[in-house]
């Protein structure tokens, strides 16, 4: 059974804690460790659901796969699927099950993440329902979706804090899951030269995603054991409206089943293994994802976070990255967009700045900007409770959301990497995190406010002790006076400068919120950034 879409979450996961943990420039401090796992130790038992629920029956298993996951030559987590032939309600449904962990080490803390899946399809691969739950650290959240009896409405619930939020997407009765997936590389299998697409739902990512294979040739892999086989090696490219979320590479078998992926991330390979092995101790690596994934530069940037207004970067595209990965949006532009390279402008954007004839048309906010969700629960009661605490009236915009900012910047003072992504509840509670969490809280601070608000990613200057570059980072934008303003409570300096160069942006509304910052995955280790100009 293939794996790639169940394992979206992973490159998710992997995503966020690089923006969690590399991007951020302040001192890390820490008070009360997260309790660790010590490497070698055997995982703990997954939970993985084995009895349906009293309006099911199982009649036949159909599958039952274990991989391995790999990063730095260790393996630091397993997955375990299970693919069964079910009658529910004198139905006859296929239902997918998966069960995930990794564990990874950031700063001496664990991040230990445990996602299960559960999707049930027709026969013919028609997406009925489904289940995501994901725990990490002590928090939990979880995605249930449901087809309309018509099938051309899915109803998806996000639960996080214990706040659940509904919202209904457009769907099509012809659209699948993983199910439907595989069976485009399985059923029968994909060839040499083969090129196959369909349109299926995606875990954490909780939207419509046109998948594709792009087979190529055959070629020889070596496996976990060292050995040698004869694999092809297929393209899976995953799309929404036609834009480009992330391309992973993998390679399958004359049956059509994954053995090997490399999806993006700092060396992760995923292989296909026995149950012991993924059931083997698992080590809890260490990882200096800043050192793993900046974009390194020659020459520092002085200034680029205070006193420069404006720049000008030379970005030189490697593999199969489009410049329209770099939006002209907030207080950045494109130019002299060739296949390999643009021009990136930057200005360190106010109320007051003179907006050159690139940024004069801005997208205003819509109604999502300024509402309440399952990541951003402005009415959480120790976000109301923040918000009051603001002296600045709601008439002065700027001024007020310059002092969220620092307040927010000051009242985080633990820098907890347990997390890869806490919700503005959870922060409130907690006032542990980076710079994830110093943006959702921002966010939901300005929102309580009636500024509307949301998430930017992308990449920051860093000058520190794991090198000299860009590397990932979430900061906030504010709509004010007319225009998508950037502020960083991370570095609390008062709105940025020139040193940040977003590549996304998010509303963070509903489950398919975080769906926005997969394109970042696509500049790992695929761009170089030349400064040209600096004033």
């Amino acid at each position: 059974m293939n794996t790639i879409l169940r394992l979206v979450h992973f490159v998710m996961v992997i995503l966020l804690v690089m923006v969690a943990t590399t991007g951020c420039t302040r001192e890390v401090t820490q008070t009360d460790p997260a309790p660790q796992v010590e490497p070698n130790q055997p995982p703990q038992p997954q939970e993985q659901q084995s009895v349906s629920p009293a309006d099911e029956q199982v009649k036949e298993t159909l599958e039952e796969l274990w991989s391995a996951i790999i990063q730095q030559g260790r393996k630091t987590g397993n997955t375990h699927e299970v693919v069964r032939r079910i009658e529910k309600q004198d139905r006859e449904l296929i239902e997918s099950i998966s069960t995930e962990k990794i564990v990874m080490r950031r700063q001496e803390q664990t991040i230990e993440t445990n996602v299960v899946n559960r999707f049930l399809e027709t026969p013919a691969g028609q997406l009925v329902s489904y289940e995501t739950n994901v725990q990490q650290g002590g928090n939990s959240s979880s995605f249930a979706g449901q087809v309309s009896a018509d099938g051309y409405t899915l109803t998806i619930t996000t639960t996080a804090a214990g706040r659940s939020f509904s919202e209904e997407i457009p769907w099509k009765p012809e659209w699948g899951g993983v199910y439907a997936a595989a069976q485009l590389l399985e059923n029968p299998p994909i060839k040499p030269g083969q090129t196959r697409e369909t349109t299926a739902l995606a875990p954490m990512l909780n939207q419509a995603c046109q998948i594709k294979y792009v087979a190529g040739k055959l070629e020889p892999v070596k496996l976990l054991d060292g050995s040698e086989v004869e694999l092809l090696r297929v393209s899976n490219v995953i799309s929404q409206k036609d834009k480009p979320l992330m391309e992973i590479p993998m390679w399958v078998d004359l049956e059509g089943h994954t053995v090997k992926m490399a999806p993006p991330g700092p060396g992760m390979v995923i292989y296909r293994c026995t149950q012991d092995f993924a059931e083997s101790p698992i080590e809890a690596i260490e990882f200096d994802l800043a050192a793993e994934t900046i974009v390194p530069l020659a020459q520092p940037l002085d200034g680029v976070h205070t006193d420069k207004t404006s720049a000008e970067y030379l970005i030189t595209l490697k593999k199969n990255i489009s410049p329209t990965l770099f939006p002209t949006s907030g207080s950045q532009w494109t130019s002299d967009l060739t296949k390999k390279s643009l021009h990136l402008h930057l200005i360190a954007l106010r109320p007051e700045t003179k907006l050159p004839p690139q940024l004069s048309e801005q997208t205003p906010p819509t109604d999502a900007d300024l509402a309440a969700s399952s990541l951003v629960q402005v009415d959480d009661p120790l976000v109301q409770k923040m918000a009051t605490q603001a002296k600045t009236p709601n008439n002065e915009p700027w001024k007020l959301a310059l002092e969220l900012e620092q307040q927010v910047h000051q009242a985080i003072q633990q820098k907890d990497f347990s997390q890869a992504f806490a919700s503005a509840a959870e922060v409130a509670k907690s006032q542990t995190g980076d710079c994830t969490e110093h943006a959702v809280l921002l966010i939901a601070l300005l929102r309580a406010h009636q500024i509307p608000a949301r998430a930017a990613v992308g990449l920051v200057y860093y000058d520190g002790k794991s090198g000299r570059g860009f590397a990932y980072h979430m900061w906030t934008e504010a709509w004010i006076d007319g225009r998508w303003i950037p502020i960083d409570a991370t570095l609390g300096r008062g709105g940025i400068g020139v040193g940040h160069i977003k590549i996304a942006d998010s509303d963070l509304a509903g489950g398919g919120a975080l769906a926005a910052f997969l394109p970042v995955t696509q500049v790992i280790g695929n761009i170089e950034i030349k400064p040209l100009s600096l004033e």
